[in-house]
């Protein structure tokens, strides 16, 4: 089937200037081809979707999710079997697909049967490149030990992510690509969620986290390093890691060795604003955290209000900046989009560099720039509409609403768009549904 989308102003993610009155036709799952409509005809028999006044650009790319299930309630977590939690996980992927991101880098938590199971439709959600798990050293960010005396199986379905030493990261790296890893997490620092220890506490020495970086790179696969605090993220760029994941602390050395080496930016600023808010708002959610997560979450947001001035001047200089969230089971589920706004107003980025950021820069993060990231002829029909003008007001785009369509791959999941036979000129409404990867659904 041949779609076209008509009339809508596109942002095509490359950065160039929207183009009003624009036509997209799709065929196969592909961009066939795009431009303003003076220029672009509308194939006969085409399925038409009029998205006059409306704004059309690429699907969202978050470069940073985790999206497996567990109860942040220790109690039921422990009650729940491997199995339910699977299941549950179905609904974040399904929440996620329809808030507009069809592409997610998943950091730790899905393995290969999750991209296999959504690549062949089995279940609904972005297509995903996963690491498996995070790898962190005894009694680091991805250690699950208990003071009770043994690791608590937060998901049961992955193999043990914790590696000490040169040999034993080396192992570990080699099964989970051999497991099928798209690329690989280690853990530089401490995090927020971790029990035994602290975000600023640096963990892995460079060599483990080098010997990582070298084991990836001869399968052609790269390293995302966790790295909150300033020590762990100098250890981490003096490895040779593809990306800096969250980096809130980073310093002008470090942002000279980002630019020196072209190491890739994921900042996930709303985490810690957006978990504050939801204290404030939940009490019951706040009270079932079991690592020290307020006192954390406190000290990072004061200091991160005091790093502003150094992020906005990194982004000015040229950083490479990948949009990514955080977005887990305990938070930001299907508000993935609220990082934009964030990154307006603390990196100083206008709206079209951040919806770059979010599409054709993060497709190149994920090295995926040839299928994903833009609206041109032969990449993947990844595409939002939306009522409203996100280069006026980015965070429209946090409004669910406004998603008058959202399609993946060809396939529509939601289509709040009037449509019509471009033959016979044949009006219709309808709610489009999700119909796999290449047919549509317009009744």
């Amino acid at each position: 089937m041949i779609i076209a989308i008509v009339g809508g102003t596109l942002i095509d993610g490359t950065g160039r200037d929207p183009v009003p009155n624009s036509n997209v036709v799709i065929e196969d799952g592909r961009v066939a081809k795009v431009g303003s409509a003076r220029a672009i005809d509308v194939p006969r028999g085409a399925a038409v979707l009029d998205a006059t006044g409306s704004t059309v650009i690429p699907g969202i790319i978050d470069c940073h999710v985790h999206s497996t299930y567990r109860s942040r309630d220790l109690r039921r977590h422990l009650q729940n079997p491997p199995s339910y939690n699977i299941l549950a996980s179905t609904e974040i992927l399904r929440e996620t697909l329809e808030c507009g991101v069809t592409t997610v880098r998943e950091m730790g938590g899905a393995d290969i049967g999750f991209r296999k199971a959504v690549d062949e439709g089995i279940i609904v959600g972005p297509r995903i490149a996963v690491c498996i798990v995070m790898m962190s050293q005894s009694g680091g960010h991805g250690d699950t030990w208990v003071p009770a005396g043994f690791r608590l199986p937060k998901r049961a379905w992955l193999p043990s992510g914790v590696a000490d030493g040169v040999d034993e990261v080396r192992k570990l790296t080699r099964e989970l690509l051999m497991a099928g890893a798209d690329f690989i997490k280690v853990c530089a620092t401490g995090g927020i969620t971790s029990l035994t220890d602290d975000y600023d506490e640096p963990q892995m020495r460079v060599e483990e986290i080098g010997a990582a970086v070298e084991e990836a790179a001869a399968r052609n696969k790269r390293v995302a390093a966790h790295a909150e605090g300033i020590t762990g993220i100098k250890n981490a760029l003096a490895a040779g890691v593809y990306s800096i994941e969250h980096g809130w602390f980073m310093d002008e050395e470090c942002v000279e060795t980002m630019l020196r080496e072209g190491t890739w930016w994921v900042p996930t600023l709303a985490l810690v604003p957006r978990s504050r808010e939801r204290r404030w708002e939940d009490a019951q959610w706040s009270e079932a955290q079991l690592a020290d997560e307020a006192r954390k979450e406190e000290e990072i947001y004061q200091a991160q209000l005091k790093q502003v001035p150094l992020w906005k001047d990194a982004v000015e200089r040229g950083i490479k900046v990948a949009m990514g969230t955080d977005q887990s089971h305990r938070l930001l589920v299907g508000e993935n989009l609220c990082e934009l706004g964030f990154m307006v107003e603390w990196l100083g980025m206008s709206p079209m560099d951040v919806l770059v950021a979010s599409t054709s820069r993060a497709a190149q993060c994920l090295e995926r720039e040839k299928d994903l990231g833009t609206l041109e002829p032969g990449k993947i029909a990844d595409v939002l509409v939306i009522d409203g003008d996100p280069l006026d007001d980015i965070t429209i785009l946090e409004e669910r609403s406004r998603l008058r369509l959202i399609m993946k791959e060809g396939g529509i999941v939601k289509n709040r768009l009037e449509t019509r036979d471009f033959e016979f000129g044949r009006q219709r409404g309808g709610t489009g549904i999700w119909s796999g990867n290449s047919s549509v659904a317009i009744d």
